[in-house]
């Protein structure tokens, strides 16, 4: 599980869950709280409704988030792994 303690979306990977955090690092909590909205730790969360986040992301079969870029690409990777024809009977 790669649950955001900030926003509570759960996310797919560890690499969907980084990319849904934005904002600079580096500036002073006066300067952050005269951003608006108003952010005293310099980072964000991107979720639905944000249009980077709507077009970077779908849910999962189980609800979780995923880049749109990666679905699919574990299926491909494990394809076949344990089949009869990939064990080495030897």
């Amino acid at each position: 599980m790669n649950v955001c303690g900030a926003c509570s979306l759960d996310f797919s990977s560890v690499q969907a869950f980084d990319a849904h955090r934005v904002g600079r690092h580096a500036y002073t909590f006066k300067e952050g709280l005269a951003m608006e909205p108003p952010r005293e730790d310099g980072r964000r969360c991107l979720g639905p409704g944000d249009p980077e986040f709507d077009s970077g992301y779908a849910q999962d079969a189980k609800g979780r988030w995923t880049l749109i870029k990666q679905q699919g690409r574990a299926a491909k990777h494990f394809r076949g792994v344990g089949t009869a024809e990939n064990v080495d009977s030897g």
